[in-house]
């Protein structure tokens, strides 16, 4: 191994007992970020001003594509025990059903359906998985300032005893809200605008025929209603409102019977409050060696639900590069792609719920009826489905250039190509207790048409061109998710390296790795030709 690669591999350094990285915030992605480091056996520091875990339901809805990464976690399949599942969600105008998306039509994902969990259950999952493996946090815990300097960030806390402290750590993660301290600390603008909507939310109970199996927004002249199923004829409520009134059982009430029809009689709500609707990105997300991560770097519309979801793949991208980093598996300027990746990620995610925001709004008769007309060709055409349920389930998240414009790639979704998410087995990437670094990228071989001898010696030859930490997942045609991948792949055999988060890194025939090396030589991964000078030299 070369001196300068081995300086870019090396661990990084910090001081006895001391943990490497520093997490502000044990909200939902500040957990993730800490399971994600702690499952790949990097120490992590859990600080939160607050006193627990959240007793409020805020963030209730889990799309396809977190789950998936949550099965990396360790947490998937108690979340969806926990929740109550839906199948997709349907549009209404004036009373009227103009479209809907079917999730249970997504084929290529294990969790094809949307979860509705309370954040506090998220959260008791989430910490409970913390906690088993061996995380701790430091409630009460408050940061007053922020520094981040060339081998460290430096943090000032504040303990419930009052007592004061210097912390020091090579990496600071800010995962304590959109009012962060730590995006202030390090002087990171974020400019908040809002689309002009105040809306009203609640949880009641409904008596009525609301289907429970579904996600409902009702647009009218009198304003836009999301309504979404708890389970046991409880419903979260979220009604565009005038600012200044009162989100009572009445107005929750006479919304219902506006906009969506005669469907039932609401209860008193378990809870209920108000809200300006705000959105804003940080001006960065990294900051040396501080990072943003969910709502401390992005706040979106609340249209679809994305919050949450967005923070926990911010958690997961920052995670498992983190932790390859400290490791000392990859060099630091995997880091350098957080920023960028998430970045367009939150940019497009922003733009779609901004706009859903915006249409559910309208009231110009002519809008509207230009709107209603639109989803109702989309949704006879089946555009509507091919489009949006990829798109509101983020299983249609790709990272990196495309030349293909989203209607493209929404025809040709699922695709194995670099920068996409990898379909059928995206959930298997970041996880697993099989031999390898969990650190660095899964290797997924298909033999394709090849067979016994043939692919015996294809394989060798192929591994011996590779780092010997690589994991590996070869389909077998047994099992229906891997036969559909192969299916997809073609008859040539085929090598794909897979990042952690289930984001295809590179696609190659199995017979000409050289894409394979190049990719993992980019990323900082030691190359087999550089094992085997090492063992040499």
């Amino acid at each position: 191994m070369s001196t300068d690669t081995a300086a870019a591999a090396a661990p990084e350094e910090h001081g006895a007992g001391e943990p490497p990285v520093l997490i502000v915030g044990a909200g939902p992605v500040g957990l993730v970020v800490a399971c994600e480091l702690l499952r790949r056996a990097v120490p992590v520091r859990v600080v939160d001003k607050h006193r627990s875990t959240t007793d409020a339901s805020k963030a209730i809805i889990v799309w396809p594509r977190t789950l998936e990464l949550l099965e990396g976690t360790g947490v998937a399949r108690e979340m969806a025990a926990a929740g109550h599942p839906l199948d997709g969600v349907r549009f209404c105008s004036s009373g009227k059903q103009i479209g809907a998306v079917d999730v249970t039509a997504l084929r290529d994902s294990p969790f094809n359906h949307i979860l509705m969990l309370p954040q506090w259950e998220t959260e008791r999952i989430l910490l409970a998985r913390f906690s088993a493996l061996g995380g701790s946090i430091e409630w009460g815990t408050e940061v007053l300032e922020v520094r981040s300097g060339p081998k460290a960030a430096t943090a000032v806390l504040r303990h419930a005893d009052g007592q004061v402290e210097t912390a020091r750590a090579p990496w600071l993660v800010g995962a304590d809200g959109a009012h962060s301290t730590v995006r202030k600390q390090l002087g990171i603008a974020f400019d908040v605008t809002s689309p002009q909507a105040v809306f009203a939310i609640a949880d009641a109970p409904v008596e009525g025929p609301v289907d429970e199996r579904r996600l409902h927004y009702f647009y009218s002249p009198r304003g836009a209603m999301g309504v979404g199923p708890l389970g046991g004829g409880v419903f979260r409520f979220a009604v565009s409102v005038r600012d200044g009134q009162q989100p009572d059982k009445e107005l929750f009430q006479r919304a219902l019977d506006e906009r969506a029809g005669p469907l039932g009689r609401v209860g008193d709500p378990k809870w209920s409050a108000t809200f300006q609707v705000r959105c804003a990105t940080a001006a960065a997300f990294r900051s040396g060696r501080a990072f943003l991560v969910g709502d401390a770097a992005h706040v979106l519309s609340p249209a679809g639900g994305q919050g949450l979801n967005t923070g926990i793949q911010d958690a997961v991208n920052l995670g498992w590069k983190l932790a390859a980093v400290q490791r000392g598996s990859l060099g630091a300027k995997v880091l350098d792609s957080y920023d960028r990746e998430r970045r367009e990620a939150v940019e497009r995610v922003s733009g779609t719920t901004d706009r859903q925001t915006r249409w559910g709004l309208l009231r110009q008769p002519a809008k509207v009826a230009l709107r209603d007309l639109l989803v109702r060709a989309a949704a006879r055409t089946g555009i509507l489905q091919r489009a949006l349920a990829p798109l509101f389930s983020q299983t249609d998240l790709f990272y990196g250039e495309t030349s293909a414009s989203w209607p493209v790639r929404a025809w040709r979704y699922p695709e194995v190509r670099p920068g996409a998410r990898l379909p059928h087995l995206a959930h298997l990437a970041g996880g697993g207790d099989g031999p390898g670094d969990p650190a660095l990228p899964l290797l997924v071989l298909s033999p394709g048409g090849a067979a016994g001898r043939t692919w015996t010696g294809v394989r060798a030859a192929l591994l011996a061109e590779l780092p010997a930490g690589l994991r590996i997942l070869e389909l077998d045609g047994r099992d229906r998710a891997h036969r559909a991948l192969a299916a997809l792949l073609g008859s040539a055999p085929t090598a794909l390296l897979v990042r952690p988060d289930g984001h295809l890194l590179a696609r190659a025939e199995a017979t000409r790795p050289a894409a394979l090396s190049a990719a993992l030589a980019e990323l900082g991964a030691t190359t087999a030709e550089e094992e085997r000078h090492a063992v040499h030299s």
